[in-house]
């Protein structure tokens, strides 16, 4: 029978190899715990044939005796130096990059624009106290354009990526979701939990959940999970998320910023989620 054209996973589900997901990515690092974690989890997914690009903005403004920078280009190259080799020690080729431009939120989505992914730590703070201070991870949360990763560490003997939630509300856009999540699922050889939300901010779509399951069974071999849960969606997707173990959500954002980020629901899972998250940006669905 000859495959359907509309079918977003047919590709993969016809696919007998693995294949790379994201090669080429860029990971802000700024010394953080979950910084480190960002950059050990996009080696994971880069594979020893992919490539780091490894930034620190030192965002230095002012000049003269008013001259400040946000990282002191010592502490950039000892933090370059630190996540160098933790790229090496997953054996997979990096390259450092020290930028001195502000602000440094913008500097790092600038510089993700020519990346298939950007890897952030996750925010260390509240999602309010981050919007209110200006928080370079909550900014980039609401100005992304490249798929974008923002890593939890992971718990001491726990791969990365090795169950993979993805989040899919079943509306326009949630194909490439869950066409995202199956690539990744088959690179890492993993399993996935498939979870749709019925709650009063959001529309059933059962049909459109019931053959995005479909597809991932056919391409993942049967290892999928559907989770139908009628509760709000960014509790649903957290709690699913911890009942299930899951190491990486993959879900969509609006990217809202200011004060309309305090409804955003990829915000509240990214501050609330014990994983780390994987957004797609609107035009990227």
């Amino acid at each position: 029978m000859p495959e359907s054209p509309l079918d977003p996973l047919s590709e993969s589900a016809a696919a007998v190899k693995d294949d790379v997901v994201f090669a080429d990515i860029l990971c802000a690092v700024d010394g953080t715990r979950t910084s480190s974690a960002a950059v050990e989890q996009a080696a994971a997914l880069a594979g020893p044939d992919g490539r780091l690009t490894l930034l620190a903005v030192t965002a230095v403004e002012g000049t003269g005796a008013f001259r400040n920078a946000a990282i002191s280009p010592a502490r950039a190259d000892h933090l370059l130096d630190h996540a160098a080799q933790i790229a090496r020690d997953a054996g997979v080729s990096s390259t450092q990059v020290v930028d001195p431009a502000s602000p440094a939120a913008q500097v790092i989505l600038d510089r993700a624009a020519d990346h298939d992914l950007l890897a952030i730590g996750a925010p260390v703070t509240s999602r309010l106290g981050g919007m209110l201070i200006g928080g370079v991870a909550e900014t980039v949360l609401g100005s992304f354009t490249t798929p974008l990763l923002v890593a939890q560490a992971t718990r001491a003997g726990h791969d990365f990526a090795q169950r993979i939630l993805v989040a899919s509300d079943g509306l326009d856009g949630s194909d490439e979701l869950v066409e995202l999540a199956s690539r990744l699922a088959r690179s890492r050889r993993a399993s996935v939990v498939l979870v749709h939300a019925v709650g009063v901010e959001s529309y059933s779509s059962p049909h459109a959940i019931q053959t995005q399951e479909h597809r991932l069974e056919l391409a993942l071999d049967g290892e999928v999970e559907t989770q139908i849960v009628v509760e709000s969606a960014h509790d649903a997707i957290v709690e699913a998320a911890k009942a299930t173990a899951a190491s990486l959500i993959v879900m969509g954002s609006r990217r809202l910023e200011g004060l309309r980020a305090l409804g955003s629901v990829s915000r509240h899972v990214v501050h609330e989620a014990h994983c780390s998250v994987l957004l797609l940006a609107p035009h990227a669905r």
